[in-house]
């Protein structure tokens, strides 16, 4: 008998005989991947322009020898007609970095000229502007200066990172600053004729090296006064009656900041609030300015996305407040490549951000390789600006520069299948201010893993914000996971929308603080359903009528309140230790927790009308449901982490999202020229399918009459 190996290699050698032997047999080259065979060849000619000066990288260091000849390249016609050759739409030039106007002319003009040549290609123009000032060139040209920087507790200046010391940050309550940075922008909008603005490192740092000058410090009484406008209410909060006493923490070496897990201070949890307002105000007077002159140019920060560090405690970054204040935004963070986690088997992912930024209205922008960028085109929102365009998307800054098969397929149907979506989404996960705010870790532990449930599961759901709690009605169910601190006007709400017909589901010890982090004498979601905490509950070796079996003895209780339901996992279980609650939750411990059938069963098993669409394909597939109204479609994206391993054909239960007859069910793969139909059969409401064998990515699109 032949061992299973010897006969792979027999008929391998085999194969490889039959392919010398018979030249005739040619393989037949897809049109994405000719395109992007031909596009790569002219790509491989073009210096893609960069956003920093070349003054900026000789003044840092770390650069290749011949960077000066690569960097002139970059501005030269020839390299321009190379970058509309492949079909360039957007490129970001290098602008203002902070070393002063008078530094920088010399460069700015550089970009002047090419701004003008990729014009006249019709193709759009970025602008980088850095948030930091450059002491050494900068206090020449303006002294006074100086006085802009922000300050930390012992008045020292708050420089830039490892040896660029050279760089602090300014005060983003100094008016003077804001209107130096102004007179740059007008220089974007008037002479290079920007169509896009990306502001980076406009950002407040992490303590202690918080900007505590005296400028700060009047803005955060001037804040307390305006929340807290009584006597009453000051001395409820902080205990004296008048702001005027109160003075932020202060950091020693005894006294940490990385060694806090939860912050239970009142004024530091005011501190947290006011430095987030604070930041998304001052872009937002940016923003408001470049709009002013002209509402078509796109307006970007580098917020990043959500993470499983405490990034509103460390940078002052709370989405919500950049609503109507920033169009795009990237990502920009080390350590979240798109991957399946070769240590631990962790999916790890930007859906999250994708999902969160999309409920905000703004666009992701993005890049990398082909699964992170089938990611991105499944799950980000492509916004549009009335003369501007679509944001996002294959033609982006950066995602235009790359090309294979799978990208070129994204560029031919960009606009027939990728703008203009709506997401469908049965649940929304809650983040609660004062539960994300005030814990360092220990919140974001079952909040990510239960989020890890629905994606890998392919649950569809949004990330919602306190901001955004007035529109759960259209959601089937509100998810709190370890959503600790929830204010009683919150409650009431979520209280109302369970009795009205939806369902709830909390986990952990969801509502046991109030919204300052006050712990309540009673948890009132567990008073709702009529039993104690589990740490005095007898948990029962039984499952009860109307509970769901979960593991380690622990028990998903349901119980009806109003026309809807209240359902209670006790606990989300990690595979593996989270690691302590003062440390960042990082996404090689992105594990699906040790009950993630319990906690998929709890949600989706209490939903009235049931998911809006199952797959039965492995965990590590994902997939994401869009309606297209314009044209009466469905589009659903599956991509599948294992790239390298074809999937087996999985069937496909939909709910058909439009009254109208199914006119066809499509497949859209890179792997072939045109789409493939798929035979389907409709009954009650639903339609069935099998998704094709495919490798990583494919689309499925529902049409109707």
């Amino acid at each position: 008998m032949w061992k299973g190996n010897q006969m792979k290699k027999i008929l391998y050698c085999g194969l490889m005989l039959q392919m010398f032997l018979l030249p005739s047999v040619v393989w037949a080259e897809t049109r994405f991947e000719k395109s992007a065979r031909e596009k790569q060849q002219i790509a491989e000619q073009i210096v893609w322009p960069n956003h920093e000066p070349l003054i900026f990288y000789l003044r840092r260091g770390r650069r290749m020898e011949n960077w000066p000849e690569i960097y002139e390249k970059q501005h030269t016609p020839e390299n321009v007609k190379l970058m509309h050759n492949v079909g360039s739409r957007i490129e970001r030039l290098h602008f203002y970095k902070g070393l002063g106007l008078d530094m920088e002319m010399s460069e700015i003009r550089k970009t002047i000229q090419m701004a003008d040549l990729m014009h006249g290609y019709g193709m759009k123009v970025s602008l980088y502007v850095a948030g930091t000032i450059f002491v050494e060139t900068f206090y020449r040209e303006v002294p006074e200066a100086e006085n802009w920087e922000q300050r930390d507790q012992l008045g020292r200046a708050v420089p830039y990172f490892d040896t660029q010391t050279f760089r602090h940050f300014p005060c983003p309550h100094e008016p003077a600053y804001r209107d130096y940075i102004k007179k740059v922008l007008d220089i974007g909008i008037e002479k290079v004729k920007t169509n896009q603005i990306f502001f980076d490192n406009i950002q407040l740092q992490p303590e202690p090296k918080s900007c505590r000058c005296p400028r700060c410090q009047r803005a955060f009484k001037e804040f307390l006064r305006k929340k807290y406008p009584t006597k009453e209410a000051v001395s409820r909060r902080f205990g004296y009656p008048d702001v005027d006493l109160l003075q932020v923490n202060q950091w020693y070496h005894y006294n940490r900041p990385e060694d806090l897990s939860v912050i239970d201070d009142p004024v530091l949890q005011e501190w947290i609030r006011f430095r987030c307002e604070s930041l998304a105000n001052y872009c937002g007077d940016y923003y408001q300015h470049i709009k002013s002159i002209d509402p078509s140019i796109s307006v970007g920060f580098n917020l990043k996305g959500i993470y499983g560090i405490n990034r509103i405690w460390r940078k002052a970054i709370y989405h919500p407040l950049f609503v109507g204040r920033c169009d795009f935004m990237p990502f920009d963070i080390d350590g979240m490549e798109a991957r399946i986690d070769g240590e631990t088997g962790a999916l790890v992912s930007e859906i999250r951000s994708y999902k969160m930024s999309r409920g905000l209205g703004m666009t992701c922008q993005h890049r990398g390789p082909d699964l992170e960028y089938a990611i991105d085109m499944a799950f980000n929102y492509q916004k549009y600006l009335e003369g501007f365009g679509y944001h996002g998307g294959p033609f982006s800054r950066g995602a235009g520069r790359i090309f294979t098969p799978l990208t070129e397929f994204f560029r031919y149907y960009n606009d027939r299948f990728f703008t203009d979506t709506e997401m469908v989404a049965d649940v929304a996960v809650l983040h609660s201010w004062p539960s994300m705010a005030y814990s360092i870790s220990a919140t974001r532990v079952p909040t990510i893993l239960t989020e890890q449930v629905l994606i890998q599961h392919r649950v569809p759901f949004d990330i919602i914000f306190d901001e955004q709690i007035d529109s759960i009605s259209r959601y089937q169910a509100i998810i709190l996971p370890g959503q600790e601190c929830l204010s009683k006007e919150n409650i009431d709400k979520l209280a109302a929308y369970v009795r009205a017909g939806g369902t709830l589901v909390f986990t952990d010890n969801a509502a046991e603080f109030n919204d300052w982090r006050e712990r309540r004498p009673s948890n009132p979601l567990l008073e709702l359903i009529g039993i104690e905490p589990p740490s005095t509950a007898v948990i029962p070796t039984s499952v009860p009528k109307g509970a769901i079996a979960g593991t380690a003895a622990l028990v998903v209780v349901t119980r009806r309140l109003g026309k809807g339901k209240m359902v209670y996992i006790p606990r989300v279980e990690p595979s593996i230790p989270p690691g302590p609650a003062n440390k960042p939750f990082p996404p090689s411990r992105w594990v699906l927790p040790k009950n993630h059938n319990s906690i998929y069963h709890a949600v989706v098993d209490n939903l009235a009308q049931g998911l809006s669409i199952t797959a039965e394909a492995p965990l590590t597939t994902v997939m994401e449901i869009l309606n297209r109204s314009r044209t009466n479609e469905t589009i659903v994206h599956f991509i599948n982490f294992e790239e390298y391993k074809k999937l087996n054909p999985f069937q496909v239960r939909l709910r058909k999202q439009y009254k109208e007859k199914i006119k066809s069910v499509s497949f859209y793969s890179p792997e072939f020229d045109e789409p493939k139909p798929l035979e389907f059969t409709e009954k009650d409401g639903d339609i069935t399918f099998t998704v094709p064998s495919m490798k990583l990515y494919s689309m499925i699109v529902v049409s109707h009459r």
